[in-house]
């Protein structure tokens, strides 16, 4: 259901096939703290609950790494007119990384790659020259890079902007805030040093997760309040990290704790966040 006309956008929705798609975040010491998540998660799974929501599109960000999950995902844009995009991955560090994003950008639907850093054991992994060369690939074909980082990553990120000036740059779930510890100091400082450079863009996503076993409006609201301020409702979009998000609440859920989030905005605020940026970053 639009706001202020603005289709409703969920930025961050993840798909994939327990049995064939590359999982490769589910690792052996995750298993008891995933098994809600070892099954198949599909459109057909999604669909009435995004209608209960009154969400109209959604965007694919990749939880897979394979040209199998790719292709799925791109048959999915193709049958149901409700997914809009995909944001994919490379490998960034492949000297043919340029032939990579050439083949993906083959198709309408694909818009940009995620930088799966939280992923990749050196914290400084964003700033090695076979990255960056990946990284100006991105940036020379136009495309969006979510970053999927922590705040150990955040200060290679305003170095990203200064290199690649060009280069829409989406810092995916605020970074994950240490939300359940209350110790966020470091996380304001280095998330403040992200705001003099335009480029960069904040999803209100993925918090519910990061907040404890119980998470609540008012656990999220110290950090959602902060990137209020300091981003302003210009630079964020919404996501609901589905299925994920599920570990911690429903997707009607989710998206009601970030409607009470944000019920403090006008409308034309709140439609920027949860549609009319999507719109912007990811060329919909």
């Amino acid at each position: 259901m639009p706001i202020a006309g603005v289709p409703i956008t969920d930025t961050h929705v993840h798909f994939w096939d327990i049995e064939r798609s590359d999982l490769y975040w589910m690792t052996p010491d995750l298993v008891e703290q995933l098994r809600p998540l070892r099954r198949s998660f599909t459109p057909d799974d999604l669909d009435p609950q995004r209608l209960a929501a009154g969400v109209d599109r959604i965007v694919i960000v990749q939880a897979a790494r394979s040209e199998w999950d790719h292709q799925w995902w791109f048959s999915l844009a193709e049958r149901y007119p409700w997914i809009v995009a995909v944001v994919g991955w490379v490998d960034l560090a492949a000297p043919e990384v340029g032939q990579q994003l050439d083949r993906l950008a083959s198709h309408p639907a694909f818009r940009g790659v995620r930088a799966t850093a939280e992923n990749v054991p050196d914290p400084d992994w964003l700033a090695s020259p076979a990255v960056q060369r990946g990284i100006a690939a991105v940036a020379e074909r136009g495309l969006t890079l979510d970053l999927l980082v922590r705040v150990e990553h955040l200060p290679h990120v305003p170095r990203l902007a200064e290199r690649f000036p060009d280069l829409t740059l989406v810092v995916d779930h605020l970074a994950k805030p240490p939300i359940a510890s209350g110790d966020l100091q470091l996380w304001r400082e280095r998330m403040a040093a992200l705001v003099p450079y335009p480029t960069i863009w904040c999803k209100l996503s993925g918090l519910l997760t990061e907040a404890g076993p119980r998470p609540t409006v008012e656990t999220l609201r110290p950090v959602v309040d902060f990137a209020l301020d300091r981003f302003g409702p210009q630079r964020l979009l919404w996501g609901s990290d589905w299925p994920v998000a599920t570990l911690a609440a429903d997707y009607l859920s989710t998206f009601r704790t970030y409607e009470a989030l944000t019920a403090g905005l006008t409308s034309e605020e709140r439609a920027a966040i949860f549609g009319g940026n999507a719109q912007r970053v990811y060329r919909l």
